[in-house]
């Protein structure tokens, strides 16, 4: 996971792959700082958790905005800015469609998978790959995780290494950690419900 994704107005595939609308991208805002969400199609394509540019990442709009997008993006700002209040801490597979990220067939089951864990717990990556189904694939289960293109809604920071120790996070290894103990201290005061 990328803690700064690749330029949003570089078109790929993922984001081609809809009925041609271009993405629709805007900030969430959290006392982290701010984020960035992106949809196209009615649907969640990538997030920007919270961070110094982000500003930056968010292209002006021009031309109409579909109502689906529109929805889905005053949709996904709330929950994830709940998310870093603590309101709402996990989604369902349901809620987010692995299936519609533009991703292969082995990253839609691992991040279905990953995304039964529970806030604030932890899985290893050979534990990840066994729960999904591929118990020899603990390298690709980390590398479908540094791909991820929703980090905090498909839940890669709970996935650590065999040894305990957190692993990487995009540009900041510490914000997995930060993010285990956001989670952890508000299912601690019974918050955070789907």
């Amino acid at each position: 996971m990328s803690t700064r994704q690749a330029d949003r107005s570089a078109p790929t595939p993922d984001r081609q792959a809809g009925a041609g609308r271009r993405p629709v991208t805007a900030l969430y805002r959290t006392a982290w700082g701010d984020g960035v969400v992106t949809v196209c199609d009615g649907r969640l394509i990538a997030v920007d958790v919270p961070g110094d540019g982000a500003e930056g990442l968010v292209p002006p709009q021009t031309g109409e905005v579909h109502s689906d997008d529109q929805t889905a993006l005053h949709r996904w700002i709330g929950e994830l800015e709940a998310y870093f209040r603590g309101e709402r801490l996990s989604w369902t597979a349901e809620e987010v469609g692995p299936e519609r990220l533009g991703v292969p067939e082995f990253a839609q089951k691992v991040y279905a998978t990953l995304l039964t864990v529970p806030a604030a717990e932890t899985v290893s990556y050979g534990g990840l790959a066994e729960l999904a189904g591929y118990p020899r694939a603990a390298r690709a289960v980390g590398s479908a995780m540094a791909n991820n293109p929703i980090p905090i809604v498909v839940p890669c920071h709970r996935v650590i290494r065999s040894d305990g120790s957190y692993g990487n996070y995009g540009n900041d290894p510490a914000y997995k950690g930060r993010l285990l103990e956001h989670e952890r201290a508000h299912v601690a005061r019974g918050g955070g419900g789907t």
